[in-house]
């Protein structure tokens, strides 16, 4: 995405305000990016600058078929959440009320960066992924983490 790599407990007030991390603010104001791309995947919100979505997320769905039901189902779950939000100067945005529900995220997140996006959870559900993903690993005998 952007280069720059966090993990984060933050908190949403009341009309879903959240104060970006200061890594990301400033990765944003290098490269003059000033809104993200939200979307609803699998209890969590992904966010991607408005060029990653284009090309990592809408790209890949525009050389479907969107007539095939498959295909358009695809669409639907993946696109359907999108919502644009500008990043305010003092690196603040507010999360949609709609992906607040879709996810159900309260006051307490943990935002992190992967790869080509972040990706903002309910902080109990964070731990609890992480806490299952390293019993996995430990359960096959994987190294890392």
């Amino acid at each position: 995405m952007l280069e720059v790599r966090f993990n984060q407990q933050l908190s949403v007030d009341a009309r879903g305000r959240v104060t970006l991390p200061a890594r990301l603010k400033a990765a944003l104001d290098t490269h003059r990016v000033y809104s993200l791309v939200f979307i609803a995947h699998e209890g969590r919100i992904r966010g991607y600058t408005p060029k990653d979505f284009t090309e990592r997320v809408e790209g890949p769905l525009a050389a479907n078929d969107s007539f095939d039901p498959y295909e358009d189902e695809k669409q639907l779950l993946r696109l359907g959440s999108a919502s644009e939000v500008d990043v305010d100067r003092q690196g603040r945005l507010v999360l949609p009320a709609e992906l607040r529900e879709l996810v159900a995220l309260g006051e307490k997140i943990t935002m992190i960066s992967l790869l080509d996006r972040i990706e903002i959870w309910s902080t109990a559900e964070f731990q609890a992924a992480w806490k299952a993903a390293q019993a996995r690993r430990d359960t096959l005998g994987g190294a890392g983490g």
